[in-house]
């Protein structure tokens, strides 16, 4: 089986090993010979690890994932972290990896995409069709809007570049919590932390504990595109599971979790 480092999100090194890797040397045990080490955007969790789990299963190899902001990971593997593969929400921060470290190049290909949502609480906010300054002050009240950091995450920036198309920025960016990724701003939702949040359409999708108020046009942000790369050229079982990502089989799970695929 593909051995994802723990099963439930909240306990995922996103929240802590992960993001103080970089002080600690990359002193993580060393993965076997034919193990493939995974560094992916925090919003693949679930989709990853059934694919991970599936080619494990026939070629008998382990995939480890580690899940993270692509930010964070960006500037791991740039510090020497032991990434094979590389899947960043964000191209920019796919360029900032191959300025660091000399990823694969001709690897580097376009692997998926997405959507933001406005996202409350289940059962307590009806769909809107469009979004008023004053229907949104009076969601958030005297609450926060829980985002991924619009200075470094992706999900972040786009939220903010959307918000700030609709003019709804001026009313949003004093009652922001920023969050070190976006599973993070879906958890700050889900627990009622906060009355309102910004996420992929991925992370609401199924997800019985919130409801989507509003679905962001495409029109709104930058398009959001999931860039995939191989960091390392060492053995057969890296370039047959960087390929397995866009296979058929791959792209149907990714479907099956609300995922844009081509």
């Amino acid at each position: 089986m593909a051995a994802l480092h723990l099963k439930n999100w909240s306990k995922y090194w996103i929240g802590g090993l992960l993001v103080m890797w970089g002080a600690l040397s990359f002193s993580l045990p060393p993965a076997q010979a034919k193990d493939i080490m995974v560094f992916a955007a925090a919003s693949l969790a679930l989709p990853l690890q059934q694919i991970a789990d599936s080619f494990a299963a026939k070629a008998n190899h382990s995939i480890r994932i580690s899940l993270a902001g692509s930010a964070t990971l960006a500037r791991q593997i740039g510090k020497g972290a032991p990434a094979d593969i590389y899947i960043s929400a964000n191209q920019n921060w796919m360029e900032y990896a191959a300025r660091k470290v000399p990823l694969i190049a001709a690897s580097r290909q376009h692997l998926l995409s997405n959507r933001m949502v406005l996202i409350g609480l289940a059962n307590t906010n009806q769909p809107v069709s469009s979004l008023t300054t004053q229907a949104f002050s009076n969601l958030l009240q005297n609450g926060r809007l829980a985002i991924g950091d619009p200075d470094h995450v992706p999900a972040g920036i786009y939220a903010a570049e959307a918000l700030k198309r609709l003019n709804l920025w001026p009313t949003a960016k004093l009652k922001l919590a920023r969050m070190n990724n976006v599973r993070a701003a879906l958890a700050m939702v889900e627990r009622g932390a906060t009355p309102a949040g910004i996420v992929y359409q991925t992370d609401a999708f199924k997800n019985s504990k919130v409801a989507v108020i509003y679905r962001f046009p495409a029109s709104a942000h930058r398009q959001i595109s999931y860039w995939a790369a191989r960091v390392r050229d060492q053995n057969a079982t890296n370039k047959a599971f960087f390929k397995f990502l866009f296979s058929s089989a791959a792209k149907a799970v990714f479907k099956r979790h609300g995922f844009l695929v081509n």
